[in-house]
């Protein structure tokens, strides 16, 4: 019998503090400690969205943001790994039922993908075969399947993105993640060379792109039938949520404990301090009310909720919550103090990840702005993932 909604988010709050005390042996290893990726099996917080025929809790999708948020909240790495693991539950059902069959052997799949095309896909007899190397394999280090994304071209001659679903063992790993921020999220290159990839392990990337796969339609749960990007957000930006909350709630720690070394006042006796604390605290709420927004729109029943229109629009409310958060922690920086930026506090990470993760291809504001901007003057949108 499945959890319910409040039980994993309760099992989420309990794991707040191990991924605290692990945040930064999370970031030098580069990705998620083995210890951290059974805690998150054990609680059955992976199987949050797989479908109770495959033994999943098959919960809303907002149970599984909530989740993520507070994950991040204590470690935005492990928060973004966590979301593209629950996240499997939901996008591997593009997938034709054999494959699914095969994923969800248990209730649950680590897998990781790249929205990047590879370099060669070619139609064969019985699938496809496939090469190349792409780039931001978040959860590499754990994922069991890979998702790769290609172009195949049709008898008419124009080029059909399609989804293509690898078993790990015959990818190869190339370790490239060498970065600013996100640092425990091994999110690697991902090579294959020549893979053979059978008919139904793979599937149309417009058509998930709509929430018209046909795997989706093996599943009467209406929030299977959803538009793909839309859901993308609905994993991604919790973290940034979270993460906020995270920053906020150790700058009340900072604020609190510091003292100057010069003047030796203490820092919660100053205006400015308390001020900026305040701010940030209220950022984070707003934030969270952002969020809610956002999934209650996704989860609802509005009937043109497919349309490009509605889609650039919640991509523009994604992104400008996104951009919202980067602000917000950029401003408690300025109150970090020198000592805020040594490799043991949180806050220096904090401010790391959520300046990485807003310059994302998915969540820059300039882009999704862009694309809101020429639709509202009547101009054709040129983002092709929308």
């Amino acid at each position: 019998m499945g959890l319910s909604s409040q039980e994993l988010i309760g099992r989420a709050h309990e794991l707040t503090p191990m991924l605290a005390r692990s945040a930064l042996e999370t970031e030098r290893n580069r990705a998620l400690p083995d210890a951290i990726v059974k805690a998150l099996v054990d609680a059955e917080l992976l199987a949050t969205l797989v479908p109770k025929v495959y033994g999943g809790h098959e919960l809303p999708v907002s149970t599984m943001a909530e989740i993520v948020r507070v994950l991040s909240s204590a470690c935005p790495s492990t928060g973004w790994v966590s979301a593209f693991y629950q996240g499997a539950g939901w996008r591997l059902l593009a997938f034709p039922e054999r494959a699914q069959r095969e994923v969800f052997s248990k209730p649950y799949v680590l897998s990781a993908g790249q929205a990047a095309p590879l370099k060669e896909a070619v139609r064969v007899s019985g699938g496809y075969r496939i090469s190349g190397q792409t780039p931001w394999g978040s959860g590499s280090s754990h994922a069991e399947w890979i998702l790769f994304m290609g172009a195949v071209e049709q008898a008419n001659g124009t080029m059909h993105p399609r989804m293509f679903l690898v078993p790990r063992a015959e990818t190869t790993l190339v370790d490239t993640w060498f970065v600013a921020g996100m640092r425990g999220t091994a999110s690697n290159d991902l090579r294959v060379d020549e893979v053979f990839v059978p008919q139904h392990r793979s599937t149309s990337f417009v058509a998930a792109l709509n929430g018209e796969a046909e795997g989706m339609a093996l599943h009467p749960n209406p929030m299977y039938h959803r538009p793909f990007v839309p859901f993308l957000f609905c994993e991604v930006v919790p973290v940034l949520v979270g993460a906020l909350r995270g920053a906020a709630e150790s700058f009340l720690e900072r604020v609190h404990g510091r003292q100057g070394t010069i003047s030796g006042q203490r820092a919660s006796a100053k205006p400015a301090s308390q001020m900026r604390l305040a701010r940030g605290l209220a950022a984070a709420d707003a934030a969270e009310v952002l969020l809610r927004a956002y999934l209650a729109r996704f989860e609802s029943d509005e009937p043109d909720q497919n349309t490009v229109a509605s889609r650039v629009a919640m991509k523009l409310q994604a992104s400008f919550l996104s951009d919202f958060c980067r602000n917000a922690v950029n401003e408690l920086a300025r109150g970090f103090g020198a000592d805020g930026f040594r490799d043991a506090s949180p806050l220096q990470r904090y401010f790391r990840d959520l300046n990485m993760l807003a310059v994302h291809a998915f969540l820059d504001i300039e882009t999704a702005a862009e694309t809101a901007g020429r639709l509202a003057l009547g101009l054709q949108p040129e983002d092709p993932i929308i």
